[in-house]
């Protein structure tokens, strides 16, 4: 019968009763494997006898040796340590493990024409994982935790954050045929000064860097402002006017007929973007491999007019 219950194991004198029974009762080795000294391993040893009632050793002079209650008490706690060791490997495999949900926070035009016909993909590929898109005119805090991946053409200069080049996309003018036909297709610069523009609403913007318009006109004409690029090319679809568009948006659809392509050709890059303490977390690494991935290969497509001929 067990004199003192424990209510609580304590695993240090458990695990020190493991290694001097398989020291062979020799509590100086044990105190060597533990690099603890002899006085404290007798003195774990004696704690969890008094706790349990039992004496786990018969001594004979200087040589010790498990008793019947000693052989029976190492096999348990045997158990035990195997199943720590198990639970021990099961966290790890666990936080090995490709699951769980990743935000990825990238401008509309791109999130919309561009990343999300390929995430399909990316679920197909990893079962466990989740992803969400935010696609706005807007970017998300990293360091708030507002969003795990970042992809925008604003370069973050402050913060702990990993910061690379995931690639560029071309952006050229564009007009939908009814609207070249009403108000004639300009072959020059100057040209420009009599025409419509579907632009962006100039005061609300929040990314400045999409403000692409200002690179060939100054002052343009506009009857059709808007807050959305996805607006912006529906409309410009329909006749609105011309405007400024990536070269990916026109070629994903068509309907359009890109304007002066040799002197109206911009480059703009892309940052992918992560928190420094979400980098090597594997759900997230595996998102930011694929989009690298994926852009590499379709980085064609990003630079080229809806005729799939590539900017150079």
């Amino acid at each position: 019968m067990i004199a003192n219950p424990l209510t609580a194991f304590d695993w240090t004198s458990l695990h020190t009763f493991l290694v001097v029974a398989r020291g062979g009762g020799s509590a100086t080795r044990a105190s060597e494997m533990l690099r603890v000294d002899a006085t404290t391993v007798r003195r774990r040893v004696a704690s969890l006898e008094d706790a349990l009632g039992l004496s786990l050793f018969v001594r004979s002079g200087r040589v010790s040796q498990l008793s019947g209650d000693g052989e029976r008490i190492f096999a348990i706690v045997s158990q035990m340590e195997e199943l720590s060791r198990a639970i021990s490997r099961d966290v790890t495999d666990a936080s090995r493990d490709l699951v769980g949900v990743v935000r990825v926070s990238t401008m509309e035009g791109f999130g919309s024409y561009f990343l999300a016909p390929r995430l399909n993909e990316f679920i197909q590929q990893y079962p466990g994982l989740s992803i969400q898109l935010v696609a706005s005119q807007t970017i998300l805090n990293l360091s708030e935790r507002e969003a795990d991946i970042s992809l925008n053409m604003v370069r973050p200069r402050r913060g702990r954050l990993i910061v690379r080049r995931a690639g560029y996309f071309g952006v050229g003018l564009y007009g939908s045929p009814a609207y070249l036909e009403r108000a004639g297709v300009p072959s020059v610069l100057a040209d420009l000064r009599s025409h419509e523009f579907v632009t962006y609403v100039d005061e609300l913007i929040s990314v400045p860097h999409v403000r692409w318009l200002p690179d060939i006109i100054a002052d343009p004409r506009s009857r059709f402002a808007c807050t959305s690029l996805v607006a912006q090319y529906e409309a410009t679809v329909e006749g609105a006017g011309l405007a400024m568009l990536p070269t990916f948006m026109a070629r994903r659809r068509g309907g359009l007929v890109r304007v002066m392509p040799t002197q109206i050709d911009l480059v703009r890059d892309w940052w992918l973007v992560v928190h420094a303490d979400l980098q090597n977390v594997p759900r997230i690494r595996a998102a930011i491999t694929f989009i690298n991935d994926t852009m590499r290969r379709d980085q064609a497509i990003l630079m080229s007019d809806p005729a799939g001929q590539t900017s150079e």
